[in-house]
């Protein structure tokens, strides 16, 4: 079950007076963990946000992925643990996520969804987005809301991380969706996800730096464009995507605070890209382009 360096605990400990630090801290330890947790410590007195690492973690890595939260080192605790069935435990605490008609839920649910619910099936695993970040769960709302309003024929999710937008999409639209991400782990379980929910048939995930993929620019343009990523690489990918939109596209972008809203703004602005929509749950804000009419 896990690899031969066992199941590690990264654990970061944040003071009770930074709470609002943890968001930013469980997005940026998602990527590497097979399970996430945030709860009180010392008695309610402090925060800890712990990740299971399935094998030795990268210090290095992780130290960077943090950079950005304000949490120094010595915050940091990993430590091995004993063998336990500890993603099972811990995945086990994690109830369904309903976002708008979406109703999310690990393999340990035994429970029946909300009557008209669209359903999805994902485990807290080695890729991004189980629907519990504000990112994801946002972008889920903004996908529902479009739906009350338009269908979408060809849509296309940039950096898919566990597939949950591409199986949304798919659910929501019953139509083939390209999803592609740079990380092959990412690509492999987001296939396993596809056919663990019956979307096999279709989404399509393949690997791809960006909007290289040779699927990307034969499947193109798009009508819809998810990434739920980060501010920086979006800002990178703002040309591409405005290449890779039709005319008449939606892009829904995400996985960025409220205080960088206006550096994604100008970099796509650039591209003839503008705001149609916005979503902001806490700290986190899910973006709503469209091409520039007037332009």
């Amino acid at each position: 079950m896990t690899s031969s360096g066992g199941l590690w605990s990264i654990r970061v400990s944040v003071p009770l007076g930074e709470a609002e630090q943890i968001s930013a801290i469980e997005a940026a330890l998602e990527p590497f963990a097979v399970a996430l947790s945030s709860f009180e410590v010392e008695g309610g007195l402090a925060w800890a946000v712990e990740a299971l690492s399935d094998g030795e973690p990268d210090r290095h890595a992780i130290r960077g992925a943090l950079a950005g939260t304000g949490i120094g080192d010595a915050a940091v605790a990993m430590a091995v643990l004993p063998e336990r069935d500890w993603v099972v435990e811990s995945q086990s605490r994690l109830p369904p996520l309903q976002a708008g008609r979406f109703f999310v839920h690990g393999s340990h649910f035994s429970g029946a969804a909300p009557h008209g619910s669209s359903v999805l099936q994902i485990d807290a695993g080695l890729a991004f987005g189980t629907g519990r970040h504000e990112t994801t769960s946002g972008c889920l709302l903004v996908l529902d809301d479009l739906a009350r309003r338009r269908r979408f024929s060809r849509p296309l999710d940039m950096g898919c991380g566990s597939g949950i937008l591409a199986l949304a999409m798919a659910q929501l639209w019953n139509v083939p969706v390209l999803a592609c991400d740079n990380d092959r782990q990412a690509v492999a379980v987001a296939r396993e996800n596809a056919a663990l929910n019956g979307l096999d048939r279709l989404v399509r995930v393949v690997k791809s730096q960006g909007y290289a993929a040779s699927a990307i620019r034969r499947g193109g343009p798009f009508d819809l464009i998810v990434a739920n990523i980060l501010a920086r690489p979006l800002c990178r990918l703002a040309r591409g995507l405005a290449r890779h939109l039709a005319d008449d596209g939606v892009a829904i972008l995400s996985g960025l605070l409220v205080g960088q809203e206006e550096e994604i703004l100008t970099a796509h602005r650039r591209h003839g890209l503008v705001l149609v929509d916005r979503k902001r749950l806490g700290d986190w804000s899910v973006l709503v382009l469209a091409p520039d009419s007037g332009a």
